[in-house]
């Protein structure tokens, strides 16, 4: 559809080694797209000079809002979410460690479509490059979701997703995690809802700064696993 507005979303939270990078790479490629856009930089917290690089970057395609308080990644993309003026939403990762010259695939996928389009890191013809013990730590989480909340979906977790606008509102303010596990929930939430949800496979290389802490935010996911079975069955 040639009316569509893209919003691409990033949240960030200590992010200045890499923003002013990856904006401008994002930029680049929805420029050369030909589609009409915006980027919105969702800072959640920063203690370094985030928010001054994000001051700097601000111009009609690049919108800017701040969090002075940490208030989590998914609260950051469901306030997002709520201002966006795009019709299809597109969130990922600020490292960029989801290649996003992919951003077209997932636009397609939501114009033959979809409401919820996943980059999977699962499905075949994905390359990813990550160390060890995060792949069986993400594995388990993976496996653990699909047995504990009946998700038919092979990975939850992976950064790079794209929206339905209207498909998504309503179901975004049910989800009540505010942290990593946001994306999970609304994802089974999604499903049992039977929404269209489509994985394609992406390349994949984990950040040398990736801000994942193996230790407590997977303690913190599986969590989110308990509390939403719990809560939701």
């Amino acid at each position: 559809m040639a009316s569509d507005k893209i919003s691409v979303i990033l949240p960030v939270h200590n992010e200045e080694k890499v923003l002013e990078q990856s904006i401008r790479r994002i930029e680049k490629i929805m420029l050369g797209l030909k589609m009409d856009f915006e980027i919105i930089i969702s800072e959640d917290g920063s203690t370094d000079r985030t928010f001054e690089i994000m001051k700097s970057l601000e111009s009609e395609r690049i919108r800017i809002f701040q969090n002075r308080e940490r208030l989590g990644k998914g609260k950051a993309i469901k306030n997002s979410l709520m201002e966006a003026r795009g019709n299809i939403v597109i969130f990922m990762d600020a490292d960029l460690a989801s290649k996003p010259e992919q951003i077209e695939e997932l636009i397609k996928q939501i114009r033959n479509g979809a409401a919820i389009v996943i980059g999977s890191r699962y499905v075949q013809g994905s390359k990813v490059k990550r160390t060890a013990i995060r792949n069986i730590a993400s594995i388990g989480f993976n496996w653990l979701v699909r047995n504990i909340l009946n998700s038919k979906l092979k990975d939850h977790q992976c950064g790079f997703k794209a929206f339905r606008k209207d498909a998504i509102l309503p179901l975004a303010n049910e989800v009540e995690n505010r942290q990593f596990f946001w994306d999970t929930e609304l994802l089974v939430l999604a499903q049992r809802k039977g929404l269209k949800i489509v994985e394609i496979p992406i390349e994949w290389n984990e950040g040398i700064d990736s801000k994942f802490n193996l230790i407590g935010d997977t303690f913190r996911m599986a969590c989110g696993i308990i509390d939403l079975k719990m809560r939701k069955g």
